[in-house]
């Protein structure tokens, strides 16, 4: 698939980053904590909201407690970022993309996800929309037409990239080109409402033109 778009949106967690070890052992540390450590499967989870996951696994909690445990685990995630790693190619084609043109959405916090950029070496964007910014977290829309409206872009003249099948939808949502990246929590069946499905950034091609922003995907055919 060859196409030309206007501006590329990508997830953070399992698109740009590994954070996958750094927050099992966090979410690991917190489920053995309040007994929950042997039947707790962060990839069950991946992507979802802290609070979510914390309802799914104490649903006798009260808001005010599940917010507590939540706040408890993104400060976990927050301090421990030392095997956070770039995916391959994520670098390469962060650095071909004019900062006016590329973003992140990511259904973590803000704080959390600059740290774990920095860690990785990778570049803190100029629209970076997260948890802190919406209302509504992924499956809906709302990050990537909050991120596309940032960069001043019509949302359908966007390409958005995710490894989870939330994000996905949200990007479909929002009337986006929208790419599945594979990543260890998903496979292909989870991931067949996206437009094309790859292998990881590392193996799109992007050139800037004078119309936007050309990207290959080897394979794809829309």
């Amino acid at each position: 698939m060859h196409m030309i778009r206007s501006a590329i949106l990508f997830d953070l967690d399992g698109t740009l980053v590994d954070s996958y070890a750094d927050a099992e052992d966090c979410w690991g540390e917190w489920a053995r904590s309040v007994g929950v450590g042997e039947e707790f499967d962060l990839a069950r989870f991946y992507g979802q909201k802290r609070s979510d996951i914390v309802r799914t696994m104490l649903p006798h909690l009260s808001e005010q407690e599940i917010l507590d445990h939540a706040e408890r685990v993104r400060l976990a995630e927050r301090a421990r970022v030392a095997k956070v790693v770039a995916l391959p190619g994520a670098a390469e084609v962060l650095a071909a993309l004019p900062r006016h043109r590329w973003g992140i959405v990511t259904s973590n916090d803000t704080e959390v996800a600059e740290a774990r950029l920095r860690s990785a070496g990778l570049p803190v964007p100029d629209v970076l929309v997260s948890a802190d910014d919406v209302g509504q977290p992924k499956p809906h829309p709302e990050g990537f037409l909050l991120a596309a409206q940032k960069i001043g872009v019509d949302p359908a003249t966007a390409v958005g990239i995710d490894d989870s099948p939330m994000g996905v939808a949200a990007a479909m949502a929002a009337g986006m080109t929208t790419i599945a990246v594979r990543f260890r929590t998903h496979d292909d069946n989870a991931l067949r409402e996206a437009h094309a499905v790859a292998d990881g950034v590392g193996s799109l091609t992007f050139q800037v033109l004078p119309d936007g922003i050309s990207l290959k995907i080897p394979g794809a055919e829309l």
